[in-house]
């Protein structure tokens, strides 16, 4: 015969508290999707009303810009292993924390981007300060590569001809800062600036970038510029059919040009109006302004729908793989 179990013996489940980490979550979400939904209210859909889309060039597009989030959660991790936190790896939940923080890009200012992987990432386990700096390079990595990768595609460019001299010189110029800014003592050097100005105080030694991390990172990032501009060709193939191959180069040169300079544009949310500008005016070089137009727009509302798909795959992975772990 069994003996009853007492009542103060039986496991009752845990309570789940909506605790302040739970409130700042759920505000990081409700300000994200405010600045989303205004922005998508301000968008004029009469544009796209005569567009025939190519659905081939549509799909790729789409592929491109999906591998492109995903790349760069890939790049993120390994640069937190290069910096020494040896333990990371690219797994579902530090996707989704990747995955929830880009969408960060949409409130103004670069700090919740920043901060959304620092606070997120940091409840898995990975280490704060490590996530700072990793977060800083990242961002100035990213900026520097694909500044140089534009700018070598687009300072040589005949059809920028129509350009001022000194303007063309201006890109020369910046694409010798720019290789000047890879040197691990300059790159460090800004680093530990920008640590100060975040008032983190001062860069430890163990947190200094050396030749093998920054050039991983280059190589990383240049692999991304690619991905990201072959993108934009596609959805301007979308729009423009007749748009030649020839073209590409140029077109993957002004796709990371716009993508550079509006990470600078650290006031505007996701460089929304920025980047159609210089898409804009440089696309005009190529087509006729009233289609560039059409591209800008498309590759911003395509933009945004990739980033909702990624969000969302990567908590489908995430919940997915928290159940088997449960089993």
């Amino acid at each position: 015969m069994s003996t009853p179990t007492p009542p103060e013996a039986v496991a009752t489940p845990p309570v789940r508290r909506f605790g302040w980490r739970r409130a700042l979550e759920w505000s990081f979400y409700a300000a994200l999707m405010i600045f989303l939904f205004l922005y998508l209210r301000s968008v004029d859909y009469s544009t796209l009303r005569g567009l025939q889309p190519v659905w081939w060039a549509l799909v790729v597009a789409s592929v491109l810009a999906l591998s492109f989030r995903y790349w760069g959660a890939f790049i993120w991790t390994t640069l937190l292993r290069s910096l020494g936190a040896h333990d990371v790896r690219l797994n579902p939940e530090l996707v989704d924390v990747y995955a929830k923080s880009w969408l960060g890009r949409y409130i103004p200012g670069t700090a919740p981007w920043i901060l959304g992987k620092i606070y997120f990432a940091s409840q898995h386990g990975v280490p704060r300060s490590k996530l700072a700096v990793s977060s800083l390079l990242e961002a100035a990595l990213q900026i520097i590569v694909q500044l140089l990768f534009a700018l070598t595609l687009l300072a040589f460019d005949p059809r920028l001809d129509v350009l001022p001299a000194s303007l063309r010189a201006t890109f020369v110029v910046a694409i010798v800062a720019c290789v000047a800014a890879l040197v691990p003592a300059i790159f460090n050097r800004l680093l530990s600036t920008a640590f100060r100005l975040l008032r983190r105080g001062a860069l430890a030694d163990e947190h200094l970038v050396t030749w093998p991390t920054l050039l991983k990172g280059f190589g990383l990032y240049a692999i991304g510029a690619v991905v990201g501009g072959l993108s934009l060709y596609f959805i301007a193939r979308t729009v423009d059919s007749s748009l030649e191959w020839a073209q590409l180069p140029f077109v993957v040169g002004v796709s990371t040009l716009a993508g550079a300079v509006s990470m600078l544009a650290v006031f505007v949310p996701g460089g929304i109006g920025v980047r159609e500008g210089i898409q804009v005016a440089l696309l005009s070089l190529i087509m006729p302004t009233e289609v560039a137009v059409l591209v800008a727009v498309t590759t911003r509302l395509h933009a945004v729908l990739i980033d909702l798909i990624f969000f969302g795959l990567a908590r489908a992975t995430r919940s997915v793989s928290r159940r088997r772990a449960a089993a």
